[in-house]
């Protein structure tokens, strides 16, 4: 009797429990809570204009496809914002660990690879927060009934449509910055979308020919150098380009021999970004191709290429015996950087953390001088070449605030924009630097033979009046033609104990060849690859990817791929 009336109570407590649905009153009342909550997350962290219509107006479209479907206002709700707040947190995530923001590619590698984006904690507890929002929302659609009719939404959803089209059309190429220091996590997301479906559109991530000419699958890369090797320092000269590139600049003629190579010439360097974003042109020396080759997607170009590419700059090296070693400013987890340098052949990182740096832009004697201690610490145990590689960080702007006024050096003439005479202060302090490098290499290490290869990764933001944008307040606000003289930087090759051999006499050399050139100033075996790709520069004239040739760069483009050389997925 007992167990009688037991299931009778459950059976009439699922009835009950089946009969109860929310009331309208309660569905227009949750709702209503929902969307101003988002709202006011939407005002607050997604700018305005256009990025924070973006935000509102593609959540909308996602709101509108539920309620289509189900014809339920509430669950439809809840739905949307289930997915917000997933990418919200994300990207929260993301930013915290990578510095970067989420991009929707990062949403094809994950259900490509779960534990190359995350690690199994992560994984476990995204895999938990997921089985219970499915609960609460089949919870929702439960009890919840039918209470729209699907043609009422069509206009809203159209609306909406629209709204998120023009908005994506109107907005400009996304900033460098805006991809580690602004919010905007939504309309970041959202914008993504479109370089994702361009990479997937011509078959992953870097655009080329639909032949497979180029560059021929080769056997594994084996150095065997002629000589004893010589040691390699490749310094990146954050923030410098010549100051001859303007005529009417008034300057201390003087700096001229800084951007000098050991045949006193002044070789000029084309970069692929303006004012910043350094891991471009790092990308570029490294691997041998240009970030335009990547299209829209080029600025994570560093994230998702990381453990992805072969025969770059520093695994050639490796193959010749090099001890490889980075000396960077950051703390090496800056950006996720980490992942692409030890993919692509660098054993050791010396970053802030090891190098003891208090600020990024400390004098270049800095790292030079940890530079040296480690090389002394090598030579005194090892006959390994060395190859070193020395991001420096004090010509960096802002150039409002004076960098150790203490140092007494020349700025620019009478006339001199304020913030181009205080680079000129810092390009001053950078010469006096490069040359005490040089004469301790060559007093510590008499015996020892140096090949040092400097280059400008991009231009200061102080010569942005001197381009004629007047108006402009930040890097991000110019555009500049392919061919402005706001990409030329130089590049130098200099021996302390070793003479370099001639470099290319073109007028100008694309960023991508300046890794090739250093193989062959240092006297080394070099792989098919890098061969293919003197002779790309021959052709071209020292051009990559405003070659007039386009087609033959495709084409090597797709020989790297079919030799396995860089993976587009």
């Amino acid at each position: 009797m007992d167990m009688g009336r037991s299931a009778r109570k459950v059976r009439l407590a699922r009835r009950g429990l089946d009969s109860w649905k929310f009331s309208l009153c309660q569905i227009l009342s949750i709702t209503a809570i929902l969307v101003m909550s988002f709202l006011g997350y939407c005002f607050i962290e997604e700018g305005s204009g256009a990025t924070l219509t973006l935000a509102i107006s593609v959540s909308a479209v996602i709101a509108s496809v539920f309620i289509f479907i189900s014809r339920r206002l509430l669950f439809s709700s809840c739905a949307t914002m289930v997915i917000v707040s997933s990418i919200v947190g994300v990207a929260i995530l993301k930013r915290s660990r990578d510095n970067m923001t989420l991009h929707s590619w990062d949403l094809f590698s994950f259900l490509k690879e779960p534990f190359s984006i995350s690690g199994p904690t992560e994984l476990s507890i995204g895999c938990f927060i997921f089985i219970m929002s499915i609960f609460f929302l089949v919870s929702i659609y439960r009890f919840e009934p039918k209470s729209l009719r699907s043609s009422w939404n069509v206009m809203f959803l159209m609306g909406s449509l629209v709204t998120a089209t023009i908005c994506g059309s109107v907005l400009p190429e996304r900033s460098h910055t805006q991809f580690f220091w602004d919010d905007l996590h939504l309309s970041n997301f959202y914008r993504s979308f479109h370089e994702t479906f361009d990479a997937l559109g011509r078959g992953g991530l870097v655009i080329a020919s639909g032949g497979t000419d180029g560059v021929a699958p080769n056997a594994e890369f084996i150095c065997e150098p002629a000589v004893s090797a010589v040691n390699i320092i490749l310094i990146h000269e954050e923030s410098v380009t010549s100051p001859d590139l303007f005529p009417d600049l008034k300057f201390d003629k003087g700096l001229m021999k800084f951007f000098e190579s050991d045949d006193k010439k002044v070789h000029q360097l084309r970069v692929e970004t303006y004012g910043g974003a350094s891991w471009l042109t790092q990308f570029s020396v490294f691997s041998g191709v240009s970030t335009h080759s990547y299209g829209s997607i080029r600025n994570f170009v560093q994230i998702f290429t990381a453990g992805k590419l072969k025969e770059t700059l520093p695994q050639v090296l490796a193959a010749c015996g090099y001890r490889n070693i980075m000396f960077t400013p950051w703390r090496k987890a800056f950006m996720a950087m980490v992942r692409f340098y030890e993919g692509i052949g660098f054993g050791e990182i010396a970053d802030s953390k090891v190098q003891g740096n208090v600020r990024e832009d400390e004098r270049d004697h800095f790292f030079f001088g940890n530079a040296l201690n480690r090389i002394e610490e090598h030579l005194g145990n090892s006959k390994q070449p060395l190859f070193l590689y020395i991001e420096t960080m004090s010509a960096h702007g802002p150039y409002d605030v004076v960098y150790m006024p203490e140092i007494v050096v020349n700025g620019g003439g009478l006339g001199t924009p304020p913030q181009m005479s205080e680079y000129l202060r810092r390009l001053a302090m950078v010469k006096m630097d490069d040359d005490w490098f040089r004469l301790e290499l060559a007093r510590r290490f008499p015996k020892e033979r140096f090949l040092l290869v400097r280059y400008g990764d991009h231009h200061p933001t102080a010569t942005m009046p001197l381009l004629g944008e007047f108006d402009a307040v930040n890097a991000e606000d110019t555009h500049f033609p392919i061919d402005s003289p706001a990409f030329i930087t130089f590049f130098a090759t200099n021996g302390v104990g070793y003479l370099p051999p001639a470099l290319p006499s073109f007028e100008t050399v694309d960023v991508p060849y300046l890794g090739g050139i250093l193989l062959e100033a240092a006297r080394l075996p070099i792989p098919q690859s890098w061969q293919k790709r003197s002779q790309l520069m021959e052709t071209c004239q020292g051009r990559y990817w405003s070659c007039p040739d386009q087609a033959t760069v495709l084409d090597f483009n797709r020989g790297l791929i079919s030799a396995e050389i860089i993976n587009v997925q």
